[in-house]
C-alpha cells in the first residue's frame, strides 16, 4: 500500500499560507520526515490577514519567525520559505510570476516528490489556494524544459523533472489514494497546534458558522479560542478517520497521486 513513498529522498511542498502544509498534508510529511526524506516548503503568501486581533506586522512576524518555526522542527522539516506576496491576493499577482519562481525552487531542491495543492479539486473557495495550485502545476510540468527561464540555468538551476506528484485536497471525492497516518496524526496535530494565531482564527471562524447557522449551537462554547487543543485534536482527528473509513487503518489523508511514467502504463507489454 503507496508504494510510491518508498525511494523519496527530497520532497518540496508548495503552499499558500503557513498552517496549509500541517492541516492538508501534515500526516504525510512527518511520515516522510520519519523516514529521513528532506522537506522543503515555500510558503507563497506573507499571511498577513489571518487575524480578528492581530494587526498585520505582528502576524506577519509571529507566522514566519516563531509558528511556522516550530511547526517545521515539530514535523521535521529542513527549511521553510516565505515568498512574501499579499495574503489574499495571489491573483493579482502578474501572470505566470508564481510559475516561475516555483519553478526556480523545483530546480533548486530538485525534489523527487511535490506536493501541493490539486488544481483539479472542486471544492475549494479560496483564491489563494486555486492560484497556487495552478502555478504548481504548471511549474512542475515545465521544469525539465530548458527554453523556460533560461535565466535560471544561467545561475547553476538546471532543468528538472520531477517523479512524483502529490495533490491535496479538501475531500476524499477528490483523490485516488489515501495514505495511512496513524503514526503521525499525533505529530501533525502538535504541529498545527503550534500555528496558534491560525488556530485561533479557526476558532473564531467556526463558533461564527455555529452562531449563524444555529442548528448546532450548543457547540460553541468547545470552540474555544483561549483552549485550542481539544477542539483541534477532535476535529483532526475525526477529519482523519472519515478520509480512512473502510480501510484498515485509523486515520488518513487523501492524496491525488501523479507517477511520472504514468502515461506509459498501456504500453508496458511493448516491452516483450
Amino acid at each position: 500500500m503507496n508504494d510510491w513513498i518508498n525511494g523519496i529522498r527530497r520532497a518540496l511542498v508548495i503552499t499558500a499560507h503557513a498552517d496549509d502544509c500541517e492541516f492538508f498534508c501534515g500526516g504525510l510529511v512527518a511520515l516522510l520526515a520519519s523516514r529521513g526524506v528532506e522537506i522543503t516548503e515555500v510558503i507563497a503568501t506573507d499571511n498577513r490577514r489571518g487575524s480578528f486581533e492581530l494587526q498585520p506586522d505582528e502576524l506577519a512576524y509571529r507566522s514566519r519567525e516563531i509558528e511556522a518555526a516550530a511547526a517545521a522542527r515539530i514535523i521535521g522539516k529542513k527549511h521553510v520559505e516565505f515568498l512574501g506576496y499579499p495574503d489574499g491576493f495571489l491573483d493579482e499577482t502578474p501572470k505566470n510570476e508564481l510559475r516561475r519562481v516555483f519553478m526556480e525552487w523545483i530546480r533548486r531542491v530538485r525534489p523527487d516528490c511535490l506536493i501541493s495543492f490539486d488544481a483539479t479539486g472542486f471544492s475549494e473557495m479560496h483564491p489563494d489556494h486555486r492560484i497556487v495550485a495552478t502555478a504548481a502545476l504548471e511549474a512542475v510540468s515545465f521544469a525539465h524544459l530548458p527554453l523556460f527561464h533560461p535565466e535560471q540555468i544561467s545561475a547553476g538551476l538546471n532543468p528538472h523533472m520531477t517523479a512524483l506528484k502529490v495533490w491535496f485536497a479538501r475531500g476524499t471525492g477528490e483523490s485516488d489514494t489515501v495514505v495511512d497516518i496513524s503514526s503521525t496524526i499525533s505529530t501533525k496535530i502538535e504541529a498545527l497546534l503550534a500555528h496558534e494565531s491560525q488556530m485561533r482564527l479557526s476558532m473564531q471562524e467556526w463558533r461564527m458558522m455555529l452562531a449563524t447557522g444555529g442548528r448546532f449551537a450548543q457547540l460553541i462554547n468547545v470552540m474555544d479560542p483561549d483552549d485550542l487543543r481539544p477542539a483541534i485534536d477532535t476535529v483532526i482527528r475525526s477529519w482523519a478517520a472519515s478520509q480512512a473509513e473502510g480501510r484498515p487503518f485509523k486515520y488518513g489523508e487523501g492524496f491525488r497521486v501523479e507517477v511520472v511514467d504514468d502515461p506509459f502504463e498501456p504500453f508496458a507489454g511493448l516491452a516483450g
